[in-house]
């Protein structure tokens, strides 16, 4: 089994120019998938019309966290308190997700990856939930303790395909300040926080599932977080037969 995984890009400066943007996966991430006999594939950012091309011989494919959504990719003005972005990983996820589902290629997307895939199937995203949200009991999304430790509860439909991997609530952790608004067509919400803000979404058949935390910086100390994984993969797994 081979499953792609979008690359972020390295927007710090470098006084070695062979690492200027270098593209990059969570380690985290890469090893949950070596864990399970899954060969990581690390798609680097290419030119959005090589998005097709660039799943040939996967078997799955998962967009990871990384920067803000770049407005143009929202159809909007920037918010003034939108975070740094990178606009060359949104003109080619875009594409790869509408490639990835054209090909009915299981999809996974993780915190910034369920907001690519929402707005590239037509839904729309908050740039920045503080300012955005209507809500007075809007929760710290954006936790200031270590990203491995879980924050806040979500609660899960149990008759979703999460729901069914890993039960009607979970704690998670939270490093997020944009978020799902308008839910893209065929796709559900199947989680959302106290507060109300979504949390996980995916489509009738689970092809597509994503969530707004990060279980890749939970599972070696949860096996409920690494059931999220071994689901998608038993999806990966039955899309091969």
């Amino acid at each position: 089994m081979r499953i792609g995984i979008s690359a972020d890009a390295d927007l710090e400066p470098t006084e070695i120019i062979n690492l200027q943007l270098a593209h990059f996966a969570p380690k985290p991430l890469v090893d949950v998938l070596v864990k399970h006999q899954v060969v990581p594939v690390i798609l680097p950012i290419v030119p959005g019309e090589m998005a097709l091309a660039s799943l040939q011989g996967l078997d799955g494919l998962i967009i990871p966290g990384g920067h803000d959504i770049a407005p143009e990719y929202l159809s909007a003005n920037p918010s003034r308190f939108i975070g740094p972005t990178y606009s060359p990983r949104d003109a080619f996820e875009f594409p790869l997700v509408k490639a990835a589902v054209k090909l009915h290629l299981p999809l996974f997307g993780i915190c910034r990856g369920i907001q690519v895939i929402n707005a590239a199937l037509g839904g729309s995203v908050y740039q920045d939930l503080p300012s955005e949200y209507e809500a007075d009991n809007l929760l710290p999304h954006s936790q200031r303790s270590r990203g491995d430790l879980p924050t806040h509860r979500v609660k899960i439909d149990g008759d979703s395909q999460l729901g069914h991997a890993v039960g009607e609530t979970a704690l998670v952790n939270s490093r997020h300040h944009q978020a799902v608004k308008d839910v893209a067509p065929g796709l559900h919400v199947v989680a959302t926080a106290p507060d109300g803000v979504v949390e996980a979404v995916e489509n009738d058949d689970a092809s597509i599932q994503a969530v707004q935390w990060h279980p890749e910086n939970l599972w070696q100390n949860s096996e409920q977080q690494e059931r999220i994984f071994t689901a998608f993969f038993d999806r990966v797994a039955k899309g091969e037969d």
